[in-house]
């Protein structure tokens, strides 16, 4: 279950990824908002990714997730 959990992790960041600005979209970019996991959750998700051998591919994608999550903010912070 573990694994499954953070491959539905790995495809919710593709879809941030996706759903950028696009030209179908107004002039004025929104930023999506970050999911809030709760404390639970976030040691789940770290216990799932504990368990991974260290050059499973999840870790970079979570990675990459989390600097996801950091722009994010950072959109949202600056009012887009």
């Amino acid at each position: 279950m573990g694994s499954r959990m953070v491959m539905g992790f790995a495809a919710l960041a593709a879809v941030f990824m996706i759903t950028g600005c696009d030209s179908t979209r107004s002039a004025v970019c929104q930023c999506p908002q970050p999911v809030n996991y709760p404390d639970g959750t976030i040691k789940k998700i770290t216990a799932a990714l504990r368990v991974l051998p260290p050059d499973n591919v999840l870790h970079q994608a979570m990675d990459d997730y989390e600097d996801e999550r950091d722009d994010l903010r950072a959109c949202l912070a600056a009012g887009h």
